[in-house]
């Protein structure tokens, strides 16, 4: 049904009394989104609403909270603000709202767009402000592009003022148990939704597309990668997107079961079936019935253990420790493991018929070190779960501070990630500011972690290489102030202090290779690639630096 100018008038008033009236009954982000979508299906139909935050320091769009309606599994929750590649990156640039209606022509120059990927055509995006400054977008989209697009983009303008006045007295609220007058902080945590993924590198989204594809098969799901790379969170996440979402999600870390009590802990036992047994225990594929069993570092069970699984997986039954009758089960099992199967089969460590038994989707997960697009949206949002859970000041993460984490090999992935974010956090509550050498002493006294002979062999590199040099297939960290020693005990040269800022040195040495490029962009030899970064990236850091 249109929507009339009488009725946009008539409807705006009442619905703005409905959510400004939630502030007043303890509302949260959850709540008001929620109610807020329920409230627009009721004045005209849209296939996905979300609410994008605006870090504005460190230039970063957060999700207010998980968007309603489609699911678009290759939208990261954290990601950069680019005009070029984002619908609310070009609200925020223009502070007007946009209307798309055909993805495919609006962002024809760059890959398949995640709206379009989830079959979205349309979709209209709004600037939500407060003291005139950027604090959100407002989204809505459709599958089909509405005959009255322009009624409904006129009802959303009139709203959007409210809409930014309960984001902003929600996050009031939630500064308020938060405070801390000395420290200088943001106005609000901005924390993304619960069990996110960060996907916004390509590696990322191409790993995401097959989580989507597979989640909904109810086969098994072997993950691969190394240690840190976020296996456990995937599992968790195929597990949300299955038709067993509403049934347990068992996870069985395999390096901590014991031979003696491999059974007991998987199968379960009977009372009195050995010494200690007092009670009935009930074993994790009981538990996992109907829903999901994640065996976590798989490889690490040994061949009897493997062996055991196996037949469980084969005949789906078991037979508790001390019993003889057998229990049928219906579970869908996910392992991950972090060795090189080609060497782990050849070698008898992993056997071959279990392999082929779980393997019939394998996902491997990128490196860190391989997904550098995602470090700076990961920790932007890990530094704002870790102030929510040891309940800190948030803290803003600047694009300077961000350096040293991309130059960093992250021998520890994910993990190692998140706890220098912690220490960072830490150390920001406890001096009242966040400073670039606090950053790399973090990372410095973080680098036992590696090593000796891999330190040995970066190390020799930089010794021979440009300290400014930033090449992401590379594992090289850049130089930090003190001297380094080889085994042999020979100091290597302390490298000159250079004075300039980083910006300065950002700035001339993109300048540099776009003079070696004679400004070409893209393309394999074009400055992006030579930098190692996306090509909507370069292109926004020299409009930030004035290059243009």
């Amino acid at each position: 049904m249109p929507i009339s100018t009488e009725f946009i008038h008539a409807q705006v008033n009442e619905l703005a009394r409905t959510l400004t009236n939630m502030l007043t009954t303890g509302v949260n982000r959850s709540l008001f989104f929620s109610t807020l979508s329920r409230l627009l299906q009721e004045y005209f139909h849209f296939d996905r609403l979300c609410i994008n935050l605006y870090d504005h320091q460190g230039e970063m769009l957060i999700y207010f909270t998980a968007a309603e309606g489609t699911m678009v599994s290759t939208l990261s929750p954290v990601r950069p603000a680019e005009v070029s590649s984002t619908v609310a990156g070009h609200v925020i640039a223009t502070r007007k709202p946009v209307i798309i209606t055909d993805f495919t022509q609006y962002f024809s120059e760059s890959s398949v767009h995640p709206i379009a990927e989830a079959g979205l055509t349309a979709t209209v995006a709004f600037p939500l402000m407060l003291d005139n400054e950027i604090i959100a977008t407002l989204h809505c989209s459709f599958a089909e592009k509405p005959d009255n697009l322009y009624d409904i983009t006129s009802f959303l303008l009139e709203i959007s003022p409210v809409v930014a006045t309960c984001v902003g007295a929600i996050f009031a609220l939630e500064h308020l148990r938060q405070r801390d007058p000395n420290l200088q902080i943001q106005p609000y945590a901005i924390l993304p939704p619960d069990g996110s993924i960060i996907c916004y590198s390509k590696a990322m989204r191409e790993v995401m597309r097959k989580v989507d594809a597979v989640a909904k098969l109810d086969i098994p799901v072997l993950l691969l990668g190394e240690t840190g790379t976020g296996k456990s969170l995937l599992a968790q996440d195929i597990h949300r997107r299955s038709q067993r979402k509403n049934a347990h999600f068992i996870k069985v870390n395999c390096p901590s079961l014991s031979q003696t009590l491999f059974e007991s802990e998987l199968f379960g036992h009977a009372k009195g079936a050995f010494t200690g047994a007092a009670q009935k225990r009930t074993g994790r594929f009981e538990l996992a019935h109907g829903g999901s069993l994640f065996l976590d570092e798989i490889g690490e069970l040994t061949p009897e253990m493997q062996g055991k699984l196996l037949q469980v997986l084969e005949d789906s039954s078991f037979e508790r420790v001390g019993e003889s009758m057998p229990l049928a089960i219906d579970v869908r099992v996910i392992a991950a493991t972090n060795i090189t199967i080609s060497e782990a089969l050849a070698s008898g460590k992993l056997r071959e018929d279990l392999f082929y038994r779980l393997a019939l989707c394998t996902i491997e997960l990128p490196a860190l070190r391989e997904r550098q697009e995602d470090i700076a949206p990961l920790a932007t949002a890990l530094a704002a779960q870790a102030s929510a859970k040891l309940g800190l000041p948030s803290i803003k993460l600047p694009p300077a501070l961000m350096i040293p984490l991309h130059e960093y090999s992250w021998p520890g992935n994910v993990r190692e990630l998140r706890n220098v974010i912690i220490r960072i956090v830490l150390q920001a509550a406890s001096k009242k500011q966040i400073t670039l050498n606090m950053v790399e002493e973090i990372l410095k006294t973080g680098q036992h972690l590696v090593s000796t002979k891999s330190m040995e062999r970066r190390i020799l590199k930089l010794a021979t290489s440009s300290p400014v040099r930033n090449d992401r297939k590379s594992n090289n960290t850049l130089p930090l102030l003190g001297a380094f020693k080889v085994k042999s005990g020979q100091n290597l040269p302390l490298p000159a202090v250079d004075k300039r800022t980083l910006l300065e040195v950002e700035r001339e040495h993109i300048m540099k290779m776009l003079e070696h490029t004679r400004g070409v962009i893209a393309g394999p030899n074009g400055a992006a690639a030579l930098l190692g970064m996306p090509r909507s990236t370069l292109q926004h850091k020299i409009r930030k630096l004035g290059l243009e």
